[in-house]
Protein backbone atom coordinates (compact mmCIF):
# COMPACT_ATOMS: atom_id res chain seq x y z
CA UNK A 1 0.00 0.00 0.00
CA UNK A 2 2.98 2.20 0.92
CA UNK A 3 4.43 1.76 -2.39
CA UNK A 4 1.43 2.37 -4.28
CA UNK A 5 0.34 5.73 -2.18
CA UNK A 6 4.26 6.93 -3.08
CA UNK A 7 3.89 5.87 -6.68
CA UNK A 8 0.26 8.02 -6.65
CA UNK A 9 2.19 10.88 -5.21
CA UNK A 10 4.54 10.60 -7.70
CA UNK A 11 2.09 10.71 -10.61
CA UNK A 12 0.35 13.92 -9.06
CA UNK A 13 3.66 15.91 -8.44
CA UNK A 14 4.80 14.97 -12.23
CA UNK A 15 0.75 16.05 -13.25
CA UNK A 16 1.53 19.12 -11.05
CA UNK A 17 4.73 20.01 -12.99
CA UNK A 18 6.23 20.12 -9.49
CA UNK A 19 10.25 19.61 -10.13
CA UNK A 20 11.57 16.70 -11.24
CA UNK A 21 13.91 16.35 -8.40
CA UNK A 22 10.81 15.99 -6.01
CA UNK A 23 9.12 13.53 -8.27
CA UNK A 24 12.42 11.54 -8.27
CA UNK A 25 11.66 11.35 -4.23
CA UNK A 26 9.03 9.44 -4.30
CA UNK A 27 10.75 6.80 -6.99
CA UNK A 28 13.64 6.72 -4.82
CA UNK A 29 11.28 5.96 -1.99
CA UNK A 30 9.92 3.14 -4.11
CA UNK A 31 12.78 1.41 -5.31
CA UNK A 32 13.99 1.93 -1.93
CA UNK A 33 11.35 -0.49 -0.24
CA UNK A 34 11.93 -3.12 -3.07
CA UNK A 35 15.57 -3.93 -2.42
CA UNK A 36 16.77 -6.23 -0.43
CA UNK A 37 17.68 -5.02 3.20
CA UNK A 38 21.01 -4.46 4.16
CA UNK A 39 23.39 -6.03 6.20
CA UNK A 40 24.18 -3.58 9.02
CA UNK A 41 27.84 -5.86 9.63
CA UNK A 42 28.64 -4.89 6.18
Amino acid sequence: MREFALGVEALERFVNRVPLRRVHECVFGILAMESEPVDSRL
